[in-house]
């Protein structure tokens, strides 16, 4: 899989944190976990737009 590289400003409180969790074994680099979190972010948007069209869905058939 290609990659192209792009560039992320970070709080130092946020690096901390990640650093944190890569060291704790969950990641094995910086740029496996802001993967991961960005891959989360964009199924976390894709389910929040799907559940307002379930619910726009919902209350056409109930109210027409």
């Amino acid at each position: 899989m290609k990659t192209i590289t792009t560039e992320a400003k970070l709080t130092p409180k946020l690096l901390e944190e990640l650093e944190n969790i890569i060291q704790e074994g969950w990641y094995t680099d910086r740029s496996e976990a802001i993967r991961d979190a960005v891959r989360k972010l964009i199924m976390e948007r894709r389910l929040s737009k799907e559940e307002r069209n379930i619910i726009k869905d919902v209350e056409w058939g109930l109210h027409g």
